[in-house]
């Protein structure tokens, strides 16, 4: 079996260099990025069994990082840790603290016991635009009036969108469409991540994928998209 591969994300040069040892000393392989958007680029060239994210990086980046941030930590199993450049040794966030106060036991445990288990991904190759548009969506394909809810597209791409809303939906959940511009075509979508109210400054929502779309749609998607 072939070591888990973990992508790290750490924008301070000490901190990344700490982490790749951790990693290897915990019996995986880590390759470095240093922001999100690197991160996006890396993933969607190979496959992953897990991040390891910096704190301080996910807290001082952007906001546009930051969605690119939270689609890939709900898509992955993800540690996040803090490096301490005058105890020189790395620190759990307090989530993981609960599970254990020792950093190198909580990464050899998150290597082992969840990375190692996740089939290696990559991320999705279509670049989300940030384009509006108005749509009804619902859990019922009919759209029954007591199941629809209007809301609107926040960014967009041939592979899905996301969807501005307070519902809480469920990851794997299907979700059908309607979108107000195009071909009324009903389009079944799947929830792959979601972005809670509350949680950082971040539109809450979901990101969805495309799971059917007719020629149509495709075509006026296209048109959409394209400058």
């Amino acid at each position: 079996m072939h070591d888990p591969r973990i992508l790290i994300v750490a924008n301070d040069p000490d901190a990344g260099s700490a982490y790749l040892d951790a990693i290897a000393r915990a019996g995986a392989q880590g390759e470095l990025a240093h922001s999100f958007e690197q991160m996006a680029e890396m993933a969607k060239e190979r496959s992953y069994n897990g991040f390891l994210i910096d704190i301080l990086t996910l807290v001082r980046c952007s906001k546009e990082a930051k969605v690119i941030a939270y689609e890939s930590i709900n898509l992955f199993p993800v540690l996040r840790v803090k490096w301490d450049p005058r105890g020189k040794k790395i620190k759990l966030s307090p989530l993981e603290q609960t599970f254990s106060p020792d950093s190198d036991a909580a990464l050899r445990f998150f290597i082992e016991s969840r990375c190692r288990l996740f089939p290696a991904r990559s991320l999705r190759r279509h670049t989300r635009k940030p384009i509006h548009l108005n749509l009804w969506y619902s859990s019922d394909p009919s759209f029954p009036e007591a199941a629809t809810h209007r809301s609107f597209a926040v960014n967009l791409s041939m592979g899905g969108l996301f969807l501005h809303t307070m519902e809480e939906l469920a990851c794997g959940a299907t979700v059908w469409l309607r979108l107000l511009d195009i071909d009324p075509t009903p389009i079944a979508a799947t929830v792959r991540w979601t972005q809670h109210w509350g949680e950082g400054r971040c539109v809450p929502g979901a990101g969805l994928q495309f799971e059917t779309l007719t020629e149509m749609q495709r075509t006026e998607l296209t048109r959409i998209i394209t400058p």
